[in-house]
């Protein structure tokens, strides 16, 4: 297909361009689940708006949340992916457990239940606005808040009774239709959305069908403010795996083939949240929100040898409390958190043994698991310039776990008997903030974030595993940044020291590793500047150093681990930088380079990716007030690139990038 005579019109075009950070005078409400001065927050905290999601209209999340800085996420097949957040791109129960993902502040999952694709389970589609915290979470916050978390807002029911449809198509198949209205009933508003999405994926049996369903009441009962928020989401993929061989990805035959048409991913999930809030007078609120959450998963282990198949899914209840009040010198909160859940996970190998990965059953268990969270905050005003927070939450988990089949050593998998697990943390917070002048806000963070183990981490044991031996994985802190306006530049400076420990993850050879220590440090620069009344420029920047701070030789030199040695897929460098014009009110448009920088693949720093910059290209145009077209280019020069790139098993392997696609969508509002 040709593109030249879409890219004319592009080009001929102009758009806003909009920061993906907060800037200083900005709401944000994730930090304290009330609205709150981004300046006035000790911490990192992007923002993406409404106008930034209908400009990218993203179908991955990565084409969204990598234009923001400190953030890297790995796009595998279909809606899979893998997280970083001021850390190298994480795996297993570490990818997992590692970072956050809330729906109105509510965690789509529960925490030691976490799915390392977490984030095909959010209605991104379907959001007001997504709210980034990089680095441990505020008291608020518990258990896989360690590098950050993502908050995906839903929308509210407008005050009047409209309808929308959004429909985007791709050349290669991709049909995606959004629907949304808006009306009142049971003494309040309701918004309804859907999102239905369908891809036939650009490898050979690589395609997938997602739906998702929203439905969000507001209403006033007495004196409480009341909002009901429902959600459903079901996936159907076939997974395309991993392609072998040195830069396999260059060759176009090998990136679209699949060696793994055999693999697949089908989940589901439902969440049902009720937010209440009451102003009870002298300055308190008292907030109540209790949930519930039902998860099912199963998936081929395409990945590994022998390509099990898992089943795993849990139903969660849980209450999340808050207090919050004023005083003389500044104010409280006080909350307490509860959550009781009931979860499986099955493991099971239909094919032949394959070296120590064998044939039959390999895990069969339920997990039973009670968290209880305390927490508190007082916030200080020294002076109207300079204001502290200190805070400490404590976050209590039991797990009861009972084992279905035989207990004992089978092939490299160890199964317990019968056991109950409990773990304790303590996560203290302490911030500053001092008003330099009128713009500019300094601000410096210490904070500790702790997880306890993921239920799979515990309890899917390998060789070299006892049962009980993994402990909570702590994280601590120290951030200091500027936010504020110098000039017509808007900006956010952050410079962050991290050091983890009891660091759980899953070598190159397969083979858990329950007692890591990582050391991470960097620099993160987020700008929006006007260049004149046409152009504006937009941009994030990141260089950072992952580095291993323990030496664990095994067998292998590609998972060898010598301390200092670089922590496998943690490139010291990420860039996105924008273009945009808007000549008339009518045009948009937008040039955008995405940069990753080279990264070693395996944790011996033996093999390496050299890294890719990818531009894309997008447009609008308002047709009437009623019908806005739009589109876009992925991959303008139609790069060769990998999304992800690892060496594994002894072999460097690849899911290779989408090559150039255009992307054409139209939407209606009555």
């Amino acid at each position: 297909m040709k593109y030249y005579p879409f890219i004319r019109l592009i080009l001929l075009s102009g758009a806003f361009s909009v920061p993906y950070f907060a800037s200083a005078d900005e709401i944000i409400v994730t930090a304290t689940r009330t609205e709150l001065l981004a300046k006035d927050y000790a911490g990192s905290v992007s923002v993406i708006d409404k106008e930034q999601l209908g400009l990218a209209s993203p179908v991955h999340p990565a084409e969204l949340l990598n234009e923001v800085a400190g953030v890297n996420i790995h796009r595998n097949s279909g809606q899979e992916h893998l997280t970083a957040i001021r850390s190298p791109v994480l795996t297993g129960g570490a990818g997992a457990g590692s970072f956050l993902y809330l729906e109105d502040g509510v965690p789509l999952r529960a925490a030691g239940f976490s799915n390392v694709n977490g984030l095909f389970e959010g209605a991104l589609e379907l959001a007001s606005r997504v709210e980034i915290t990089k680095g441990p979470g505020s008291v608020l916050y518990g258990s896989n808040a360690l590098h950050g978390l993502v908050n995906i807002l839903s929308q509210a029911p407008t005050d009047s009774r409209d309808l929308s449809l959004d429909v985007l198509t791709s050349n290669d198949g991709f049909v995606r239709v959004k629907a949304a209205g808006n009306g009142s009933a049971f003494s309040g508003r309701y918004r309804v959305s859907v999102n239905l999405a369908h891809d036939g994926g650009f490898r050979d049996a690589s395609g997938f069908d997602q739906q998702k369903l929203q439905i969000r009441h507001d209403a006033d009962i007495g004196a409480w403010a009341v909002t009901t928020l429902a959600s459903l989401q079901n996936l159907n993929q076939e997974t395309a795996g991993f392609i072998r061989g040195f830069e396999a990805y260059k060759d176009e035959d090998i990136a679209a083939s699949n060696p793994n048409p055999e693999a697949f991913r089908d989940g589901k999930s439902a969440r049902l949240a009720v937010h209440l809030t009451k102003a009870m007078g002298n300055g308190k609120t008292v907030s109540f929100i209790p949930y519930g959450r039902w998860v099912d998963l199963s998936f081929r282990r395409h990945f590994v040898p022998g390509k099990a198949l898992e089943d795993s899914g849990h139903k969660s209840i849980g209450l999340l409390s808050n207090l919050t009040g004023a005083t003389n010198f500044g104010g409280y909160t006080l909350g307490l958190d509860g959550e009781y859940t009931d979860g499986y996970l099955r493991e099971f190998q239909p094919g032949p043994s394959v070296f120590s990965f064998i044939q039959g059953e390999h895990f069969d268990y339920n997990v039973k698991a009670t968290a209880l969270s305390p927490y508190g905050q007082i916030r200080f005003e020294l002076n109207p310039r300079t204001k502290i927070n200190i805070g400490a939450r404590a976050d209590y988990t039991a797990y009861d776990y009972n084992n279905n089949i035989d207990n004992g050593k089978f092939g490299r998998f160890i199964r317990s008997a019968d056991r109950r697990d409990d773990y304790f943390v303590v996560t203290p917070k302490l911030g500053i903030t001092h008003e330099l002048t009128e713009t500019l806000t300094a601000y410096g963070r210490l904070a500790r974030g702790a997880r306890a183990p993921q239920t799979a981490d515990a309890y899917s044991l390998q060789l070299g595993q006892v049962a009980g031996e993994i402990k909570p994985e702590t994280m601590d802190s120290l951030e200091f940044g500027l936010k504020g306006k110098t000039g017509r530049i808007n900006y956010e400076l952050a410079i962050f020291a991290m050091r983890k420990e009891n660091f759980f993850f899953r070598n190159a050879d397969g083979f858990n590793v329950v007692d890591g220590k990582t050391n991470h440090k960097g620099i993160e620069l987020s700008f929006d500047t006007p260049l004149s009344n046409i152009f504006d420029l937009t941009g994030g920047f990141t260089l950072a150093e992952h580095t291993y701070a323990f030496t664990n030789i095994v067998g292998r030199a590609s998972s060898s681990i010598t301390k200092g040695n670089q922590v496998d897929t943690a490139p010291n460098t990420l860039g996105f930088l924008q273009l945009t014009a808007r000549p008339s009110d009518t045009f948009s448009t937008s040039l955008k380079l995405q940069h990753v920088g080279s990264y070693y693949t395996d944790p011996g720093n033996t093999a390496q990716y050299a890294g890719h910059t990818i531009f894309t290209l997008r447009t609008n145009y308002d047709l009437t007030n009623k019908i806005n077209i739009y589109g876009r280019i992925d991959n303008l020069t139609n790069q060769k690139y990998a999304d992800r790139a690892d060496f594994a098993f002894g072999s460097d392997r690849y899911f290779p990038g989408r090559p150039r696609t255009l992307f054409l969508g139209v939407r209606y509002k009555h």
